[in-house]
């Protein structure tokens, strides 16, 4: 599934007051020069860029346009520290957005990214007030019940069936309901299962529960799950998660699973009509660390329904809590996630930062020069020519020996189409990145089964070699 998909075309937030936009010709110029390199959570490591030539006069010009507050989209874009990715979805309408800070605490001002075909656009600022009072509305708290804490642990493999399970029962129920037939689904098929995962997986709508998942941590999706499921359910079965049916002879359904006590209420809570959300925050702290916040869920008028996948390790192990939280409990769930703003009458922002606005723009001419207008280059008239005196011909001297030119960036692979990670150093133990399907590397070297991968922007990392395509 193709990850690269962060626009958000949200009508609830007040229209920014300022928006810039960067085309991608542009940021290729970015790559073009050694003193720039995109930080671990730049979204531009994350993004496809184009074939056609860069445009270093439009990027110089996008720079310039950054006054004021809008000095600091620079290292906001170029090197965040702190990100955050909302999803939202009903099944007809579909939401995606993020949001970039130049550092870890939310305390200066933030923008919200948006990326299209030819360019990336971030509006602003934003402080993560607006952001948490966004959240909210979306997933709009008012007539939600206060109700208690309570939880279910599942390995992963029953998480995924378990998403699988709730997407089959919405669609066989939604058929139901075009058919003008009363009454709920008797339980869901094998076929119905595989029906939803294969959906889930290929088509990106954080309205289902499969794919709002698979988008917030996609290297936990399972490869060739649909060959091991029947064992997963039956396991499920076995602990009275889920009920088998029989089926009768000769019924096209054959057996038919339906939710066992503890996902019974879930399930009844999701037919009902909900919003599903998800939650994903990054930070970088010091020695690249990367701390990371991932949840996601169903808002429900029993309550949300989170889900915590952000103690599960990249490589997929551990368990999944899934926790009915009221609308109070939530709200401070997300105001953690996001942080807090610089306190009223504070200071101007500041930060030390490599990534500074006029920083950016004087690499950038460094690395290639921006044109002159003619009109303020003095051209000299031209000087008829002389003979040159005689002179005896000099020794011959040694060439002074060139130093050999770095080799221009070429992709050698491609991250596969689910998207992977990738981690500062050739060690799981830390925190990574998630790197967009599709998206070109080139290998700078092997370690065993690791891969030293660099982007075209010059950002790098390490990867699962044997994944990439």
């Amino acid at each position: 599934m193709t990850r690269e998909v962060i626009q958000m075309s949200d009508t609830t937030m007040a229209a920014p007051a300022q928006e810039i936009a960067f085309s991608k010709r542009a940021l290729k110029a970015l790559g073009e020069g050694p003193e720039i390199r995109c930080g671990a959570l730049s979204l531009l490591a994350r993004i496809e860029q184009p074939d056609a030539p860069s445009d270093p006069d439009g990027l110089v010009e996008s720079l310039n346009a950054l006054t004021g507050q809008w000095t600091w989209a620079a290292p906001a874009l170029l090197d965040p520290h702190l990100t955050v990715a909302l999803l939202f979805g009903d099944g007809d309408t579909s939401l995606i957005g993020q949001y970039v800070w130049p550092d870890a605490e939310s305390r200066g001002p933030g923008y919200k990214a948006t990326v299209g075909k030819d360019d990336v656009r971030l509006a602003g600022p934003v402080t993560n007030s607006d952001v948490l009072l966004n959240c909210l509305d979306l997933v709009s708290i008012s007539g939600v019940a206060e109700s208690g804490p309570l939880k279910m642990s599942f390995s992963l493999d029953e998480f995924w069936a378990t998403l699988a399970l709730l997407d089959a029962y919405r669609m066989a129920l939604q058929r139901r309901r075009l058919a003008r037939q009363g009454g709920l689904p008797v339980g869901v098929s094998a076929a119905a299962f595989a029906e939803a995962w294969k959906a889930g997986v290929t088509v990106a709508d954080p309205g289902w529960s499969v794919s709002l998942f698979a988008l917030l941590r996609p290297d936990l999706v399972p490869q060739g799950f649909e060959t091991r499921v029947s064992a997963v359910i039956d396991k499920m079965d076995g602990a009275g998660v889920l009920a088998k049916l029989a089926g009768d002879p000769g019924d096209p359904l054959g057996d038919v699973y339906i939710f066992g006590q503890g996902l019974e209420m879930l399930c009844n809570a999701v037919l009902e009509g909900i919003v599903q959300f998800g939650l994903s925050v990054e930070r970088l702290r010091p020695r690249n660390a990367v701390e990371m916040m991932t949840v996601g869920g169903w808002r429900t008028s029993s309550g949300f329904w989170v889900a915590d996948l952000g103690s599960v390790p990249p490589g997929g192990t551990g368990s999944v809590v899934v926790t009915l939280l009221g609308p109070t409990a939530f709200t401070d769930l997300v105001e953690l996630a996001l942080g807090g703003n610089a306190p009223a009458g504070a200071a101007p922002f500041e930060m030390k930062t490599p990534y500074s606005r006029d920083a950016v723009l004087a690499a950038v001419r460094k690395a290639k020069p921006v044109a002159t207008h003619p009109a303020a280059v003095a051209v000299p008239a031209p000087v008829a020519p002389t003979a040159p005196a005689w002179a005896p011909a000099p020794a011959p001297v040694a060439p002074a020996p060139v130093a050999p030119m770095a080799p221009a960036w070429a992709p050698t692979h491609t991250v596969p189409p689910e998207g992977m990670t990738a981690w500062p150093t050739p060690d799981p133990q830390t925190s990574g990145v998630q790197l967009g399907g599709g998206l070109p590397v080139a290998v700078a070297e092997r370690t065993g089964d690791w891969a030293h991968v660099v982007t075209s922007n010059g950002w790098s990392g390490w990867v699962d070699g044997r994944r990439l395509v």
